[in-house]
């Protein structure tokens, strides 16, 4: 039989009370135990994300630069864009994407990863729209709803301005000459004043040290773009990548004459064309 020394005996009793009083210390000071999750670190179900933060960053940021302002697909932080495109065509966008194009379809219905409330967080945002996210119980299943609210979340982005009042219209619509699907010809005269200057007259692109630079009449380029990109480009420019828009100078032409929503029609009528004889 082996007897402890007391002090040794002593010695585990106070081991022992500590080990039993570090349980009852958290429990009374609030704290989690060791390795217990944080409910607010928890992972949320793909399916119930609703911050546009993390929608953005996964589902767009990849085509549209991580703040929407430089990537290979048009800006969509653009006040310009955002001012003037129609809620309903921002939301098709996202919900089907565009046929042939790179832009694909969101909506969990047409084989995308996203949910309708999702699809209106990133339409709001987007668009510059205050909105509120409404939780509730229906029939037992929970119900997410995102509506406009003049004191709801603020876009991340901010809220543009109203668009110039003379501004084309971000979809073709019949003009005073009443087409709305436009004319080649005029398209030509068009491009010669607005952009031969950086595109080449025939849009074949500009000679440079490095090579032919600002090619816009190219098979791979007209393929993967549609009308309404194009009329969009002619619109609000491309502020990532020096292009001017609808309204801004042109090289050599300090007072160039903003376009006509008419001009803007018959200038992508030229650039359909264009397509159509690759």
């Amino acid at each position: 039989m082996t007897v402890w020394p007391a002090r040794r005996i002593k010695g585990c009793c106070i081991c022992l009370s500590l080990a039993l009083a570090a349980p009852l210390s958290l429990l009374t000071t609030g704290c989690d135990l060791p390795g217990r999750p944080d409910p607010a670190e928890r992972p949320v179900p793909a399916d119930q994300v609703l911050k546009f933060g993390v929608l953005y960053r996964q589902n767009c940021a990849g085509c549209h630069g991580v703040d929407g302002k430089l990537g290979p697909a048009p800006p969509l932080n653009d006040p310009l864009f955002r001012a003037i495109v129609p809620e309903e065509e921002l939301k098709d966008i996202l919900t089907k994407g565009r046929k042939k194009t790179l832009m694909p379809a969101f909506a969990n219905e047409n084989g995308g990863v996203l949910t309708a409330a999702q699809i209106q967080v990133l339409e709001n945002e987007i668009k510059g729209i205050r909105y509120r996210i409404i939780e509730r119980e229906e029939a037992g299943l929970a119900k997410i709803e995102v509506v406009p609210d003049a004191g709801g979340i603020s876009p991340t982005w901010g809220m543009p301005e109203r668009p110039p009042k003379r501004v084309p219209s971000y979809e073709p619509s019949a003009s005073s000459r009443g087409d709305s699907t436009g004319n080649k010809e005029r398209g030509a005269l068009v491009f010669a004043w607005a952009c031969a200057v950086c595109h080449g007259n025939h849009g074949q692109g500009i000679e440079q040290e490095s090579g032919t630079v600002r090619t816009i009449n190219d098979p791979v380029f007209l393929a993967l773009i549609s009308d309404q990109a194009l009329r969009r480009y002619a619109i609000t420019g491309r502020p990532d990548r020096r292009m001017p828009g609808y309204a801004q100078a042109r090289p050599g032409n300090p007072h160039f004459v903003p376009l006509t929503d008419q001009e803007v029609t018959d200038l992508v009528a030229l650039l359909a064309s264009w397509r159509r004889e690759k």
